[in-house]
């Protein structure tokens, strides 16, 4: 008989019944028949997987929820595509994910486009304005500010836009920039800011981080972009560049000289060397420059405004700017968009699925939450996961409650 390497033959017809009790008699000799009945007579589920894509600024903690969910549910796979927000939301309008992730809340186009969707908060995180300035001492040895470059929203709307008006150019040793950081306990003594023009680095792709800085950047009267997850190119300053994603806009600043853009805190902190980043004013209380913490983020997420039900209006919450005088003022919310309905799907969502999709959810705002700190981001406060719960327990499938 002419066998091909590496397959099994069964000889003389053995039936079926032989062969199991045959793997018995073996697997009881080893003492693991347990293993080996479990695995015949109860064999594991066939693996789900879910599907989601959007927020590059959450895709860090995403990415380690979901690895703890399948560990503990092995059955269940979670492929999180990091495509930014406006992506991930025209995919979940299109059917083509099961959930869809965004730091910019539904506008009202969306809401047409995307008909019953659910936004459920996920996670907290902050933007760092991360830079990269070669410097020097005045004897001329050169030196990098490592840390804390102090900006506030003004001067930052005119390092962005290139100036008092939109695309223009604006160098190191600018006064107002000059101005900010005389007295700069992190920069030592003698250190010269360069007569070079800062590029700056943004995202070309629709982002939620964008909507959000340009959210932070509208707070002064200088900059006249607008809040947009996609300025048009003429908002920013002249000699800008368009990077992808949060790791794109990161790895930019990292690897060009005189470059200054903003990034999720958790790409700024685990970069390789860590990139630098400013500090910026928060004029509340005695007024003082805050560095993006784990701690001055959670302040900024402790005064938390009224918030609507899933299927409400997101719009008007926004975490920017906090009260708090140890606040700082570029925080915000991300979010999971869900069709409330799950039949929608059609005949790609059976139930067993469905309900997959809705104890995720349920994981990602309860145990998922333990991830939040390790990766700087913050843990969702007692009553955001109280208004999650309440979302989550509205979604169905053929109108059918998916959790109690």
């Amino acid at each position: 008989m002419t066998t091909v390497p590496g397959t099994i033959v069964r000889r003389g017809g053995i039936s079926r019944t032989v062969f199991v009790i045959s793997l018995l008699v073996v697997a009881a000799v080893s003492g693991v028949s347990g293993y080996i009945i479990q695995g015949i007579l109860h064999p594991a589920p066939p693996t789900i997987t879910l599907n989601g894509a959007g927020s590059s600024f959450a895709f860090p903690f995403l990415t380690a929820v979901d690895a703890n969910y399948s560990r503990i549910n092995s059955n269940v796979q979670v492929n999180y595509q990091s495509i930014g927000s406006g992506a991930g939301i025209t995919a979940l309008g299109q059917k083509t994910v099961d959930f869809g992730a965004s730091d910019a809340p539904l506008t009202a186009t969306q809401q047409v486009s995307v008909p019953n969707a659910l936004t459920i908060p996920d996670t907290i995180g902050a933007i760092a304005i991360a830079y990269n300035i070669p410097t020097q001492f005045s004897n001329g040895t050169s030196y990098t500010i490592h840390k804390g470059l102090y900006l506030n929203v003004t001067v930052a709307a005119e390092i962005f836009q290139g100036g008092r008006t939109p695309g223009g150019t604006m160098y190191w040793d600018d006064m107002g920039i000059l101005q900010l950081n005389q007295n700069n306990p992190n920069i030592p003594a003698g250190v010269i800011f360069p007569n070079t023009p800062i590029t700056v680095v943004h995202r070309f792709d629709s982002s939620g981080t964008t909507f959000v800085f340009t959210g932070y950047l509208s707070s002064s009267p200088v900059w006249l972009g607008g809040q947009s997850k996609q300025p048009k190119a003429t908002a920013w300053a002249a000699n800008a560049l368009a990077s992808p994603q949060n790791a794109g806009v990161a790895s930019t600043i990292q690897t060009v000289p005189d470059t200054i853009g903003y990034v999720e805190l958790n790409y700024a902190l685990s970069a390789n060397p860590p990139m630098t980043y400013a500090y910026l004013w928060n004029p509340n209380g005695a007024g003082s420059f805050i560095a993006p913490t784990l701690s001055s983020s959670g302040l900024a997420a402790s005064s938390l405004p009224s918030l609507p039900g899933g299927n409400g209006n997101w719009t008007s919450v926004n975490l920017l700017n906090s009260s708090d005088p140890g606040a700082y003022p570029i925080v915000t919310f991300s979010y999971i968009m869900v069709f409330q309905e799950l039949n929608v799907y059609g005949g790609l969502t059976s139930q067993t699925r469905a309900q997959a999709l809705v104890n995720y959810l349920w994981f990602v705002v309860h145990d998922g939450q333990n991830q939040a700190t390790l990766l700087s981001y913050v843990a969702l406060p007692s009553s955001v996961i109280t208004n999650a719960e309440a979302t989550i327990r509205t979604i169905t499938y053929n109108g059918q409650t998916l959790h109690s």
